[in-house]
């Protein structure tokens, strides 16, 4: 085999042009996608990214359990975080930097692979290709994940004709770094090691080169990897996910496409769900490596009880690997892309891409060993990433790789046609054939992902407060698919939000027909049905929901408010509720609230304190699991914690006023204040217990401070009629 000849690390003027182009086409798309809504709808993984990354900015660094997924990316959005403060803005225009670094890394791996004609032609298609310029702008790891992976390929493909110690360590390291991002990339090492196994250096050689790329992946993996044990306990290489999205790839309700569980769990199943079914199929409390485990047994399980279903469900994940179709589970891109002009206009797609790909690789297969191993590194990653399950993102950090094939074709067949007119002629055919075969919809993708779109844009409408927008979207949600999970639920939250309960009844009670075993129906009907003081309807609603999910904060709350409402309700069976409930949400602080405020309102003020103490001491669940995480409001995040925190010292600070001591009643409300400035009651729980010590001058500054923050408010202006009185 002839080796390449080395090359320059010099950026040619050409080049420098299309990294150019490339930021500029960016810019362009990040212009013209700020002027759409779809800008702030975010999808549960970029929220995930998001506030996790808040959480590590603020301080929180080594975090409380295992890594469900891997850190790099958010450490990496941390540190923007903790520069630049949270800004959408800052986020995509680092995605650029990141994609245009991408560009210029293809440039040098075709240059290596074949020359600089073919780098320059990959990189420029690499920078106006639609969907690089898209996921360039989402807050994902896999633009980065994929610079990654070259930097690694290209080294190694460096010690390739260099065989230096530097090269496989530089390799190693980067590998490293690429597999904290996201472990798929383990894959590639297998290949890597492989061929260094089988080089031709001398034993000892050998040896010393292998350990110095096994190092250079320690560097990063094995700190993560040292992190789980001592934080978590749980001896989990890098993060915990693998074993759920093995699971969702292979069971009986995966279609290859969506991250779908076996009903009732459907698309919206979280942590907590498949954590707390691990635990009661096994009979005990497990930690999250333990959980990934068992999901992976329960795929295992199908595949090897039902072997064809297996089969035919992978060879369709394999085609989509090939296929022109781009996927997302919470967007539908096509959709999305003709809001766009730049991308709706680009001409450039997948099937074009790869057609040129096949030619390309089939007249340099055999050319030199950089290229048959940089081949079999795509098609391993292809055959073991299809066990799980394919999406255009996860196809992403291989696309460099088609382009580079790709842009070598156009020259290798003109250079052939010289020498053999035929053989051009029978590859041009077979090109088609390729086109055909990627263009052809040989794999029906079903219109449950433009749904899932539609109702990902109808919740960011609720959070923004446009419900009859909401309302819109979601109506034609139910024209593309009547029963699709939560669209008659999220449908009802909507009338729900606009005051009009008929409306909202109907169609929370269309989703608890449809979706029985779906626990959002009955807990949002117990909502209603308190709002209109049907206690006993309310607590059918809400029980029957924690048949289905006892963990559930929301049921557990509305649980409390209605029973402590409801005159059926006992106080003694009020605080059983009380104690199963803050068992169930492991003391939960808005459950612990909850039950603090029903006992209050019965008079259980001794049980009522012991369920505040045990409040101030609650933390927030890790936020490396935290399934609020992925929602755009996230209830445990640090603001809303200390918030709702502070009412917690506010209960207690009316609690020991009304008791009687008023010392403790003046501290409790001054630590509410502190977490929460704007909690009005805190003040006037503070300013009563001052004046009730004889510290008439604090009380009345404290009163100031309340009249000047809540002006409109009518409890502080009795609060001074009060005063005026006894003074």
């Amino acid at each position: 085999m002839v080796e390449q000849p080395a090359r320059s690390h010099r950026i040619p003027l050409a080049v420098v042009t299309v990294l150019v182009l490339a930021v500029i086409v960016r810019l362009v798309y990040l212009y013209e996608y700020y002027h759409l809504p779809d800008w702030y709808q975010l999808t549960v993984d970029n929220y995930y990214h998001l506030h996790w990354a808040q959480s590590i900015a603020a301080g929180n660094l080594f975090g409380d359990t295992t890594y469900f997924r891997a850190p790099f990316y958010v450490f990496v959005l941390a540190a923007l975080i903790a520069v630049f403060g949270t800004s959408l803005w800052v986020f995509r225009i680092f995605g650029i930097l990141v994609g245009t670094a991408s560009v210029l890394m293809t440039y040098f791996i075709g240059n290596r692979l074949f020359n600089h004609r073919a780098g320059l032609l990959a990189a420029l298609l690499q920078a106006l290709y639609p969907i690089m310029i898209y996921f360039d702008g989402e807050l994902l790891l896999d633009p980065l994940f994929t610079l990654l992976v070259q930097l690694g390929v290209y080294f190694f493909l460096a010690w390739i004709r260099s065989r230096s110690d530097r090269h496989i360590l530089l390799s190693g390291l980067m590998f490293g770094v690429a597999a904290i991002t996201r472990p798929t990339v383990l894959v590639l090492v297998v290949v890597v090691l492989v061929a260094i196994a089988i080089s031709r250096a001398a034993l000892i050689k050998r040896a010393g080169q292998l350990s110095l790329f096994l190092l250079g992946l320690v560097v990063f993996i094995g700190p993560v990897f040292l992190r789980n044990v001592l934080v978590a306990d749980d001896p989990v290489l890098i993060s915990s996910q693998g074993g759920i999205n093995f699971y969702i790839g292979n069971n009986p309700s995966a279609d290859g496409v969506s991250a779908v569980m076996p009903p009732p769990l459907g698309h919206n199943w979280r942590i907590e769900d498949i954590t707390w079914e691990a635990e009661k199929a096994v009979g005990g409390r497990l930690r999250p490596g333990e959980v990934s485990s068992y999901w992976f047994d329960r795929g295992l399980e199908w595949v090897k009880s039902h072997p064809g279903d297996f089969i035919k469900l992978y060879l369709r994940k394999l085609y989509l690997n090939f296929s022109d179709r781009e996927i997302s589970n919470n967007r539908s891109l096509p959709v999305f892309m003709r809001q766009v002009p730049l991308l709706r206009y680009d001409p450039l797609s997948f099937w074009i891409i790869f057609s040129f790909a096949v030619l390309g690789v089939i007249l340099a297969f055999r050319k030199h060993r950089g290229m048959v191993l940089t081949v079999a590194m795509v098609l391993s990653y292809v055959v073991v990433t299809s066990l799980f399950f394919y999406n255009s993102r996860f196809r992403l950090p291989l696309m460099p790789y088609y382009i580079i094939f790709a842009a070598s074709a156009p020259f290798a067949l003109i250079e052939e046609m010289y020498r053999h007119r035929l053989r051009v002629v029978l590859l041009l055919a077979l090109g088609i054939v390729v086109s055909i075969f990627t263009l052809a919809p040989v794999v029906n993708v079903s219109q449950e992902v433009s749904t899932q779109d539609l109702l990902s844009k109808g919740l960011m409408q609720i959070n923004r407060g446009e419900y009859r927008k909401a309302v819109d979207t979601y109506r034609i949600a139910l024209a593309y698919n009547p029963g699709y999970p939560t669209t008659n639920l999220n449908l009802g939250i909507s009338f729900m939000r606009l005051g009009q309960t008929d409306s909202a009844f109907y169609y929370l009670n269309r989703e608890r027909e449809l979706h029985p075993k779906r626990a959002r129906a009955y807990i949002n009907l117990a909502s209603l049905y308190l709002v209109n003081d049907q206690y006993e309807q309310a607590l059918n609603e809400a029980e029957h929901a924690l048949r289905l999910r006892p963990y559930d904060v929301t049921a557990n709350m509305v649980l409390l408010r209605a029973a402590a409402q409801s005159p059926q309700i006992s106080d003694s069976s009020l605080i059983i509720l009380v104690d199963r409930s803050a068992q169930n949400t492991n003391n939960d602080l808005f459950v612990l609230n909850e039950a603090a405020t029903a006992l209050l309102s019965r008079g259980l003020t001794d049980r009522a304190e012991t369920i505040l103490l045990l409040a101030v001491n609650a933390k927030p669940p890790p936020i490396e699991t935290d399934n609020t995480a992925f929602d755009a409001d996230f209830r445990n995040s640090p603001e809303n914690f200390a918030k709702e925190k502070a009412k917690t010292f506010y209960q207690l600070g009316y609690l020991n006023g009304v008791q009687g001591y008023f010392a403790d009643a003046v501290k409790y409300s001054r630590d509410a204040i502190a977490l929460d400035s704007n909690l009005v009651e805190a003040y006037i729980n503070l300013t009563g217990g001052l004046a009730s010590l004889g510290e008439w001058m604090l009380a009345d500054s404290v009163l100031a401070t309340a009249e000047r923050r809540f002006p409109d408010d009518t409890r502080i202006d009795r609060l001074r009629e009060t005063f005026r009185r006894i003074r």
